[in-house]
């Protein structure tokens, strides 16, 4: 059952429990997508550091 949307702002016109959590869950949701994001993109650089420290370490055949 899809709820239907509600305003934040208003003030007359609360949202009910269900939205509430539909609303926490959709929330919860993006905050997962952008920490997965950050830590690729911390993975990226952090292994790209590593090899650039390595890399004059490492003998020349």
């Amino acid at each position: 059952m899809k709820l239907q949307p509600f305003n934040l702002n208003d003030i007359i016109h609360e949202p009910s429990d269900e939205q509430l959590d539909d609303l926490m869950e959709a929330v919860v949701r993006e905050a997962r997508k952008h920490a997965q994001t950050a830590r690729e993109q911390l993975m990226v650089r952090l292994r790209a550091e590593i090899m650039a420290i390595n890399s004059p370490l490492r003998p020349h055949a």
